[in-house]
């Protein structure tokens, strides 16, 4: 699952709730798949799942702007 790596992500950044995740997360995770050799189609897929994610999380108020 792809937003899954992500949450991976956010828990050893130590990131503990959605309102901790910054626009400096969601880059430095998407750099780390690019170091590991994801294609940028495979990235830019990643990315407009994470900002769907947040969109989500925006509409149900659990966050107040989507920082992707």
């Amino acid at each position: 699952m792809l937003l899954g790596k992500f949450v991976d992500y956010c828990i050893e950044s130590q990131v503990v709730n959605a309102e901790g995740i910054t626009y400096s997360h969601v880059r430095q995770y998407l750099l780390k798949c690019q170091e590991k050799g994801d294609k940028p189609s495979t990235i830019n897929t990643k990315l407009l799942r994470i900002r769907a994610f947040l969109n989500y999380l925006v509409e149900c108020e659990v966050i107040k702007n989507n920082p992707a």
